[in-house]
């Protein structure tokens, strides 16, 4: 049974449905509005920096501690590091380390390949400023599917892997041919076949969506340093999710598959009014410091 704060999330969303006619503009507006509504919490020190020629926000709790490349969600369409800036302070706080959220390039200004030159480059930095055994990469939705194109394509060019990877709710597939589009699509509050057409063609335009570069569920994941995903159980993501999972295990990499009772895309944002959210981002960062500490 869905809890109070569940429910008050939940009427959140059906209070403001989706409307795939709303301009790009608006829609960025009302992502960055969580960063405004949601605080980061207070003993954390955010500055704007730069990483990889793109600027960034770096969340700082303590200086010498794991380091975490974050890029963001928002379909490659909307989302910045403002929006996730309260969830991204609280994984610093979390792994008592650094979080870098790199603000990449968005379609349809910028579409593919622009986010993953932008987070290759980032990477590339990170790694060349600390030990690859300290770093770590995440992210959410189309952040967390630009995270493992970001590792392929890094492995492809020779670039060292970091420590770990976590994929929040990870967009691994811009196809929507999983049979979790049919079977929860009574049940997902964020994401539908109408929701991914708004954003998938913007990045993607005329690129065959099973490119491994937009669509990593389909890329050579050998060689990817050890990852955990973590999913719903009410998102259409979470056949493409699982089926990530099994490839990564296919491919020799060591993967972890968290799949939350009840949660919706991407809970972690809701985490100052969902206990669920601060315990998914508490479980990312153990993951986290948990393999760069023993890397």
């Amino acid at each position: 049974m869905a809890s109070a704060e569940l429910d008050q999330v939940l009427r959140l969303f059906a209070a403001a449905p989706f409307d795939p006619e709303r301009p790009v503009a608006t829609a960025r507006a009302g992502i960055d509005a969580l960063g405004e509504t949601f605080a980061p919490p207070p003993d954390v020190a955010i500055e704007t920096v730069e990483l990889g020629n793109r600027p960034a926000e770096r969340s700082i709790a303590r200086a010498d501690g794991p380091v975490v490349l974050y890029l963001h969600g928002g379909g490659y369409v909307i989302g910045s590091p403002k929006s996730h800036r309260h969830a991204t302070a609280l994984l610093a706080q979390q792994i008592d380390g650094v979080v870098y959220s790199l603000d990449y390039r968005l379609a349809p200004e910028a579409p593919f390949p622009a986010a993953v030159e932008d987070a290759t480059r980032a990477l590339a930095d990170l790694l060349g400023r600390n030990a690859p055994s300290k770093c770590a990469i995440a992210g959410d939705s189309a952040g967390g599917g630009l995270g493992f194109a970001t590792l392929v394509a890094a492995r492809d060019a020779g670039t060292a892997m970091p420590a770990c990877m976590v994929g929040i709710s990870p967009w691994v597939n811009l196809g929507t041919e999983s049979a979790s589009y049919d079977r929860l699509a009574g049940l997902d509050p964020v994401i539908s076949r109408t929701v991914v057409e708004y954003f998938a063609p913007r990045y993607a335009r005329e690129r065959s969506r099973r490119d491994p570069l937009l669509s990593p569920l389909f890329a050579n994941l050998e060689g990817l340093p050890p990852t955990l995903i973590q999913i719903g159980d009410r998102e259409c993501f979470l056949g493409d999710a699982v089926a990530m999972h099994e490839a990564l295990i296919a491919a020799g990499v060591d993967s972890e598959l968290a799949v939350w009772k009840e949660m919706f895309h991407v809970w972690h944002l809701y985490w100052p009014m969902l206990n669920e959210g601060r315990a998914a981002l508490d479980q990312a960062a153990r993951f986290i410091v948990r393999h760069t500490a023993t890397a």
